[in-house]
């Protein structure tokens, strides 16, 4: 009972502590307005794929895709885009090399949390403003195909959070490589080029050829963007969502796994050379 209470009282902490550093964050990012805003531009593929996919569509579905579906596809892939941008990779990349890291390894809290506090505050701002905006153009529209039921909505967001955790610790373990080689960004660039493909924003996984689209089922860039908008869409049955959530968990507690081996090599790396 009184670990319990004690392991309570360190989370209820740490549950403050985020609430401050998020409201900084908040706060931080208020004030460089401007790169916020190419920030949230550099998360607008979706939108430009869409354009091109309805020109394809104009004289008849391509596949099982008409040209509603394709605007409710990558109208939810924009969301989705926004809920989940992470530039996590780039902060580790420069931190390290600078020496910045030095200051986060002095604060009690670990650095990851800090990263992390700051990447919530710009989903909530990013929230404040699509949200709605999502919400207006389903209902303006009704001809595009969205299947908001209570369920899938649960579902969304339960993958939408999912999608969100395996691109931070995905980016966050590749930037991590920067303790060992002074180009390691080169990784994040393709792996970033692999969830274009594979994550569904060049095109639908379900329009992809075999053997991809088997492929990229499996491979966790689908439950980085297109599993929440396959699920809102309607697109899943429940034992098929349920199955892509097991599935995004595995994926998750592997790259948690990587995390931890990775921060714990590499901190020693990056101690044993004076920073």
């Amino acid at each position: 009972m009184r670990k319990q209470k004690i392991r309570q009282t360190k989370m209820r902490k740490l549950f403050v502590k985020y609430l401050v550093l998020t409201r900084r964050g908040i706060t931080v990012q208020l004030e460089y307005r401007m790169a916020m805003a190419i920030w949230i531009l550099s998360a607008s593929f979706p939108l430009v794929m869409m354009a091109v996919w309805l020109s394809l569509a104009q004289n008849g579905p391509v596949g099982d895709f008409s040209a509603s579906d394709f605007v409710g596809y990558y109208l939810l892939s924009f969301y989705v885009r926004q809920m989940t941008a992470v530039w996590v990779a780039w902060e580790l990349d420069y931190d390290i090399r600078h020496g910045d890291l030095n200051t986060k390894l002095l604060h009690p809290l670990q650095p990851i949390h800090e990263y992390i506090s700051f990447n919530l505050a710009d989903k909530a701002i990013r929230g404040i403003l699509f949200t709605p905006v999502v919400i207006a153009l389903a209902l303006l529209l009704p001809q595009i195909q969205i299947a908001p039921t209570p369920s899938n909505l649960v579902f969304f967001v339960l993958a939408l959070t999912g999608a969100w955790i395996l691109r931070y610790l995905a980016q966050f373990s590749l930037g991590m490589f920067t303790f060992w080689f002074s180009q390691a960004l080169v990784l994040t660039d393709v792996f970033w080029m692999l969830y274009l493909l594979f994550g569904g924003s060049v095109a639908p996984l379900e329009l992809l050829p075999e053997p991809l689209q088997t492929i990229a089922f499996y491979l966790p860039f689908r439950f980085m963007l297109s599993f929440p908008v396959e699920i809102l869409m309607g697109r899943l049955t429940t034992p098929e969502i349920l199955n892509g959530m097991i599935i995004s968990a595995l994926w998750c507690l592997g790259l948690f796994g990587a995390y931890r081996l990775l921060w714990a090599r590499g901190i020693r790396h990056f101690g044993a050379f004076g920073a």
